[in-house]
Parts: C-alpha cells; structure tokens; sequence
C-alpha cells in the first residue's frame, strides 16, 4: 500500500471557477479539496520508475551496436518515436 504525505497550501483561483468547483464537488458528495485533488490526480497520472541499471566504464558493447550502423537494431523511426531509447543512446532527436 502506498502511503502519502499532504502538505496544506495555498493559491488563488477566479471566483467564478472556485464556485464551480465547489458546486461540482458537492454534487458528488466530496469536499472541495477532494474533488480538486482527484482532478489534479486525473491530469498527472504516475510515471512509472525506470529500473536504474549500471553503465560500465569505457565503451558498453551493447550501446556502441545500437549506435553504429552496421550493427543497428532498432531503425532511426523507431529511436526517434522512442524517448526512453534516445536516453539510453543519448540521442537528441528534436
């Protein structure tokens, strides 16, 4: 089970959008503060942890064949559709 720290703070809204909050938060039965912290929850969803993994010293055999076009495995789409390949490769495709 995942346990959680709340931290009370403060921000300013629009009247008119702090009413409607409120009024959609009573409609279903929650506080305020729920009903905002669900919102806020829906519109950033958990990014799974990338398992951390040791990158030897000198040249990795591994990453020098995905670099190097004689030994490519994966093609320039695929890494440049694929963040978490350019990270690996320390590629920038932007």
């Amino acid at each position: 089970m995942r346990t959680s720290t709340k931290v009370q703070t403060a921000f300013r809204l629009e009247t008119d959008l702090l009413n409607r909050l409120k009024r959609k938060a009573r409609a279903r039965g929650q506080s305020l503060n729920s009903y905002v912290e669900n919102v806020l929850m829906k519109d950033s969803p958990l990014e799974p942890e990338l398992p951390k993994i040791e990158i030897p010293d000198g040249p990795c055999p591994l990453v020098e064949a995905l670099r190097f076009p004689e030994g490519t495995w994966f093609t320039e789409e695929e890494i440049a559709a694929d963040w978490k390949l350019q990270r690996i490769l320390k590629i920038d495709c932007d």
